[in-house]
């Protein structure tokens, strides 16, 4: 071979790497998931963003059945259904895309929008799937729905809630002018201390049904997270006095997350309300704030527990579902419009871990 032929050759190589390298860098820098599967649906490549989604590194995800990344039933038909595509070329998915469930390396499960196609190399088949996460967007239109539906509610309890004012307002004056009256049986004042303690009742449970329906408004500004939990903390244990209960908190952190100090002092009291209600005596509520780097962007991570006696598996299920209560008095109300705040954070509230000696939850707000 003349130089002349080695130095083309050379030439061409440098070339193939130049273009490979230059292809890899497209797939790794692109935002959504790229995975190619052969036609035995063994995985031939996945870019940065499909480890990132489903968390294996990339050579766990290149070798194995693409059945791995799917919950069941779907990993189990999987096969079938290729196999079903390359005997009659009937398409399901294959240039149409649709809305599929991952199943990530932890286990939990994921919405995601899906589209195939299919290239051939040589005598071989295959197919390159395209997935976007389609959580944030589906828990958005969620609460888009949901906002509606409130809105709707919100109406009609803003007007119920004026009338039934009113009615309790005119139940009241007559109770006070029966208290006024000296020389009413001692019995009846009792029974009519008992009426205006229902109607306190009632009205604060209107107040609360009308707060959750109506739409919330966030005055956001930058403060350490500490001061407003400390503030929640000593307001509780205003309201029960007597009672031996101590907060351990986490060293304090710089940052200062953007939050409206008046409804996160909701959300901490409302979980301290319920440690010492669930607690004996002493009564030890831990808060524990740190900082996460997240891929899109960094979040104050808090975790609130006690040393009660925790959630037992209907509490779990159904600790945010509105109306739900285990306490004598109470509406039910006080963990959904927490959640409902931490929401209108773009932050989230959630259980904690379910092996925890007491109850657990889990805050998170972006920085």
């Amino acid at each position: 071979m003349t130089q002349q032929g080695v130095t083309g050759a050379e030439v061409s190589q440098d070339r193939d790497g130049a273009n490979e390298a230059r292809l890899k860098a497209i797939l790794d820098t692109a935002v959504d998931a790229i995975i190619t599967i052969d036609h035995r649906g063994v995985c031939d490549s996945a870019n940065l963003a499909a480890s990132r989604m489903f968390g294996y590194a990339t050579d766990e995800i290149v070798g194995q059945n693409i059945s791995m990344l799917m919950p069941a039933p779907f990993s189990r038909e999987h096969d079938a259904y290729l196999q079903h595509y390359l005997r009659t070329s009937e398409k399901r998915i294959i240039g149409l895309g649709r809305e599929v469930i991952g199943r990530r390396r932890c286990g939990s499960e994921f919405p995601a929008n899906l589209a195939v196609s299919e290239f051939r190399l040589g005598n071989r088949r295959f197919f390159t799937g395209v997935l976007r996460d389609l959580t944030e967007s589906k828990e958005y239109e969620g609460r888009m729905v949901q906002a509606e539906r409130l809105a709707a509610v919100g109406q009609a309890v803003t007007s119920l809630a004026h009338e039934s004012r009113n009615l309790l307002q005119t139940i009241n004056i007559a109770a006070e002018l029966i208290h006024l009256d000296a020389s009413v049986d001692p019995k009846i004042i009792k029974h009519v201390a008992c009426i205006e303690s229902a109607c306190d009742g009632l009205n604060s449970l209107l107040e609360e049904v009308r707060e959750y329906a109506a739409p919330l408004r966030i005055d956001a500004e930058r403060h350490p997270i500490q001061g407003v939990i400390a503030d929640a903390w000593g307001s509780v244990l205003q309201a029960h006095p007597g009672r031996r209960a101590a907060l351990c908190q986490s060293s304090p952190l710089p940052e200062k997350p953007s939050y409206d100090r008046f409804r996160m002092f909701q959300v901490f009291r409302n979980l301290f309300e319920n440690s010492l209600a669930a607690c004996e005596d002493p009564v030890e509520v831990s808060v524990v704030v740190k900082k996460i780097a997240n891929e899109r962007h960094p979040i104050l991570s808090i975790v609130v527990s006690d040393n009660g006696p925790g959630l037992d598996p209907e509490q779990r299920r159904r600790v945010f579902e509105p109306f739900f209560t285990t306490k004598a008095k109470g509406t039910g109300l006080g963990m959904a419009i927490a959640r409902k705040i931490m929401q209108a954070h773009r932050g989230s509230l959630s259980l904690g871990d379910e092996d925890c000696s007491g109850a657990e939850f889990r805050l998170e707000l972006p920085l």
